[in-house]
């Protein structure tokens, strides 16, 4: 005669069984989580490693670039220099081409009445608005302020205001539509003009040009002398 096995007895066998089988599902999970971390941390690591390659890399290059730069400089010292570059002389070549750099974001406006207006940086915004000859793309003016200190009188002479762009390129921009100036409507705007803002080496320099300017007009009055880049052009009148 068959004996069946007691159900409770056969519900605990099913449930042991089903227990080892949750146990080795657990333990395969555990060894696929492991293998991820792995590979995870494997790919992490392989990141840091290029960008470190490359942060060397950038590094390598500003280096590079600083000892070119620095290079050129004394050897332009030298050039200049029949004896072997100070440290001093070396730091007045940087001095020099740091101030160019900064100087060469800037422009300078002459003739604004000191009572146009009380704010410099809306005279910049309405000269570069004058002589753009595009809209939509004016020049940002970053700094704008008068140079040296407002008479009492307000019968002096107009003080400049010294104007600063964003970058070298739009100055250069605003530099070649200065003209537009006199062109406007207003002739309030003809006595007003623009010019780079100069070192003092450079204003000495173009002074002595204005001078020999002014004695060229007198002596040829039939040509019209002008001064660009450093240099004296002289063409005829153009007969209307």
């Amino acid at each position: 005669m068959a004996v069946n096995k007691d159900p409770l007895a056969t519900a605990v066998e099913n449930l042991s069984k089903l227990m080892t089988s949750n146990l080795e599902l657990c333990k395969s999970a555990a060894s696929t989580i492991d293998k991820l971390k792995s590979d995870q941390l494997n790919y992490q690591k392989d990141q840091i490693k290029q960008q470190q390659e490359q942060l060397d890399s950038f590094k390598t290059t500003v280096h590079t670039e600083m000892k070119t730069a620095w290079s050129d400089i004394v050897k332009k010292n030298c050039e200049t220099s029949t004896s072997t570059p100070s440290i001093n002389s070396i730091k007045t070549a940087v001095k020099t081409v740091v101030e160019d750099d900064i100087r060469s974001k800037n422009f300078i406006i002459y003739g604004v009445p000191e009572d146009y207006s009380p704010d410099p940086h809306l005279v910049a915004e309405e000269v570069i608005e004058l002589i753009w000859e595009s809209s939509g793309c004016d020049p940002k003016v970053v700094a704008a302020h008068s140079i040296g200190t407002k008479t009492n009188s307000g019968s002096g002479k107009p003080r400049p205001i010294k104007v600063t762009l964003s970058c070298a390129e739009s100055v250069k921009m605003v530099l070649a539509r200065a003209r537009n100036l006199k062109k406007s409507k207003c002739t309030a705007y003809h006595t007003w003009y623009i010019t780079p803002d100069r070192s003092k080496e450079e204003r000495a320099a173009h002074q002595k040009l204005v001078v020999k300017v002014k004695e060229m007009i007198t002596a040829q009055p039939t040509k019209y002398h002008y001064i660009r880049d450093g240099k004296i052009f002289s063409v005829d009148k153009v007969k209307v």
